[in-house]
């Protein structure tokens, strides 16, 4: 199956989002978005990019009334991108709201993000990431009917992550991480 592509809903697909969470499929109207279609577009992508998608895997849940982040299904341990620059200013098992573990991370561009449900954390309040960085492991703990990514995005409210994502111009997961 190809990693950018549209495709239609299979059984096995349809599994994979059972498994992510019965109750997301009846928020979002059946399982249309439970597919195995990541939730970004596939495009070259330049060095260097300002902001890029944490994790590559499809929504589970989008953002609604009453869930104001969109969630991805991804396996517990997928490896968390840093969407951008920005210092940690939450890392640990410490939510009282339900993410569990998470990391929040203040963007050097003003925005607030939000990352739970995860099983690790690979930063310390006051670390200062770079975009691409790989910062936890995805997971399923706090409030979660399986394992998966909540990804919240303040920009003086909350915003829907995949609509600012694309129009920002993210950049494909990982693609943006440097390496010599």
């Amino acid at each position: 199956m190809g990693k950018h592509r549209d495709q239609s809903v299979s059984t096995a697909g349809r599994v994979i989002a059972i498994v992510a969470g019965a109750g997301a499929l009846a928020t979002i109207g059946g399982v249309a978005l439970s597919g195995t279609a990541s939730a970004h577009d596939a495009w070259e992508t330049p060095r260097g990019c300002g902001w890029e998608w944490p994790v590559d895997g499809p929504v589970s849940q989008g953002f609604h009334v009453g869930h104001d982040g969109t969630d991805f299904a991804v396996r517990v341990g997928t490896v968390l991108h840093a969407p951008t620059s920005g210092t940690v200013s939450v890392a640990g098992p410490n939510d009282p709201g339900g993410y569990g573990t998470y990391i929040q991370l203040e963007a050097d561009t003003g925005e607030q993000i939000q990352m739970g449900h995860l099983s690790e954390t690979w930063v310390g309040v006051g670390d200062h990431v770079d975009v691409g960085e790989a910062i936890g492991a995805t997971g399923n703990t706090g409030s979660s009917t399986g394992p998966h990514l909540h990804l919240r995005i303040h920009r003086g409210g909350a915003v829907n992550p995949v609509t600012f994502l694309r129009s920002v111009g993210a950049c494909d997961t990982g693609s943006s991480d440097i390496r010599s």
